[in-house]
């Protein structure tokens, strides 16, 4: 079954590129990354051509929580054990900039995605958990971040993160690229682009969901990431609700290219739900397809090979990729950042 966010919107067609073409920027893929460096390259002046071989968003930026979070998809404490404290605040003050872009971008093309600022909770699933959720909103707290405990939850919230429609907002940027002059082929395989890939150590995970018709109580007040990140649920502003992932539990199945949805996982999808909403009516289930890389942050640059790349986001394309996007336009301009270590693609 289709997400609900792909069964709510038409694709806006593009052509198949069925002859020779030239341009100075060819992007591979239509999903967020894609479409946000065609955006930011094409305003830049760039003559640029992006190849999708189904339509735009209709692979995983179609199919995820919409969550525009900041941050990793554990607590800053977990991620300061695993880059280091200093390479943690720089990734953090990263998707900060995300979020503050994507404000600014859906002003400026007035994006009708359902943008809301309404916080996100992070939530403990066990004792030691628990203790680095504190810690770490304490930590952050000293960054200025707006973040505040719930105890009896075992939760923090943090004000200042964001939902969005998915793919009402990558269909809009890519609106934005054309109108900034470039092009898009749907129905467009890029056959050779799969070797460049190689060293990226990319590797197919799949995520599933379940989404409902709206119901009358306010079941969820906000976005919610729980579990170290592996589960998560949001409820929108029409009243449905999005229950996600529970991948943990399987995760030896949950690998692969293949968008199919399994009965252990909706079940127990299903299960968290029934607890909080007994009477929800399920619409839609599906499934998609994430590039999950080596060290959960996703590859941007230049290889050795002389191609940039924008990949690899471990779930998290939308806390990171309209800025990444940004980062790759600049970098084919010639421009110096300082963000270009933190996301190498051939780091160690």
């Amino acid at each position: 079954m289709t997400s609900i966010w792909l069964d709510e919107i038409a694709p806006d067609r593009h052509p198949p590129l069925d002859e020779d073409t030239s341009a100075d920027v060819v992007v591979v893929g239509a999903g967020i990354a894609g479409v946000a460096t065609a955006y930011h390259a094409s305003r830049n002046g760039a003559k640029v051509v992006v190849l999708e071989a189904r339509t735009v968003a209709e692979a995983a930026s179609g199919r995820n929580a919409g969550f525009l979070l900041a941050g990793v998809a554990e607590n800053f404490v977990a991620a300061a054990h695993r880059y280091g404290e200093d390479r943690a605040l720089r990734i953090w003050r990263f998707t900060r900039h995300n979020q503050e872009l994507v404000r600014a971008i859906v002003e400026r093309e007035r994006i009708a995605c359902d943008l809301a600022w309404k916080g996100s909770a992070q939530i403990a699933g066990d004792d030691e958990e628990w203790a680095e959720v504190r810690e770490s909103a304490e930590r952050l707290k000293k960054e200025g971040v707006r973040v505040r405990l719930t105890p009896e939850d075992r939760a923090a919230i943090y004000e200042d993160d964001g939902e969005l429609h998915p793919v009402r907002y990558v269909r809009a940027l890519a609106g934005g690229a054309v109108a900034a002059g470039a092009r898009i082929h749907d129905g467009t395989r890029a056959i050779a682009y799969s070797r460049h890939l190689v060293p990226l150590r990319v590797r197919p995970v799949r995520g599933q969901m379940l989404a409902t018709a709206p119901v009358a109580s306010r079941v969820f007040e906000r976005p919610a990431y729980a579990n170290r990140g592996y589960r998560y649920w949001r409820q929108r502003a029409d009243g449905s609700l999005l229950v996600g992932g529970w991948r943990d539990t399987a995760a030896d199945e949950e690998v692969g290219e293949e968008e199919r949805t399994t009965p252990r996982i909706q079940q127990q999808l299903e299960r968290f739900l029934r607890e909080h909403c007994a009477d929800a009516k399920v619409t839609h289930r599906w499934a998609g397809t994430m590039g999950f890389s080596h060290d959960a942050l996703p590859y941007v640059g230049r290889l050795n090979s002389g191609v940039l790349v924008n990949a690899g986001f471990t779930g998290h394309g939308m806390a990171f990729a309209t800025a990444t996007g940004e980062l790759v336009a600049d970098l084919l301009r010639g421009e110096k950042r300082n963000e270009t270590d933190l996301f190498a693609p051939e780091r160690g």
